[in-house]
């Protein structure tokens, strides 16, 4: 049986609603897009772990672009090392990523942070070590996590 036309009004116009509201999470935030290029991510200091299978970071942040920064710290992390004896990825990938610390960095400003992450096969000897950090735009979150990219670090030895 076929709907009336004046019932079906109504319908549409929600559905039409419901499509746009969730296809905002998808639009282009070029204000968070251009962190990509403004904020830089350096290994302050990094030492292994008494436990062997960690790494201490000190981690930095710059924004090196002109308008203030303001995104959250992501919980995925990839850390590359290379030594003499072995190479690879150890890394955390969080599918649907959140907000861990939100953050709003000045144009020249720096942001310190300090984090623990597991290396379990990371030779003895000198090594050098490359992390991904994730950063996650907090004004775009819907049910698929929110929208994100990694900054890589400097590249840095510890003994």
């Amino acid at each position: 049986m076929a709907r009336p036309a004046s019932s079906l009004g109504p319908s549409l116009l929600w559905a039409a609603i419901a499509v746009g509201l969730s296809g905002c999470e998808f639009m282009p935030d070029r204000e968070f897009a251009a962190l990509e290029k403004a904020v830089t991510v350096n290994i302050a200091d990094a030492k292994r772990n008494l436990s062997g299978s960690s790494i201490d970071f000190s981690f930095e942040m710059t924004n090196r672009g002109s308008t203030t920064a303001k995104a959250c710290l992501g919980p995925s992390r990839s850390v590359s090392y290379k030594g003499a004896a072995s190479s690879g990825t150890s890394s955390g990938f969080v599918n649907h990523p959140g907000c861990t610390r939100e953050f709003a960095l000045q144009p020249g400003g720096v942001m310190a942070w300090a984090e623990t992450l597991e290396v379990p096969r990371l030779s003895q000897g000198r090594v050098e070590l490359e992390v991904d950090i994730q950063l996650v735009n907090p004004r775009r979150c819907g049910r698929a996590g929110c929208m994100a990219f990694d900054v890589t670090s400097n590249r840095f030895a510890i003994p």
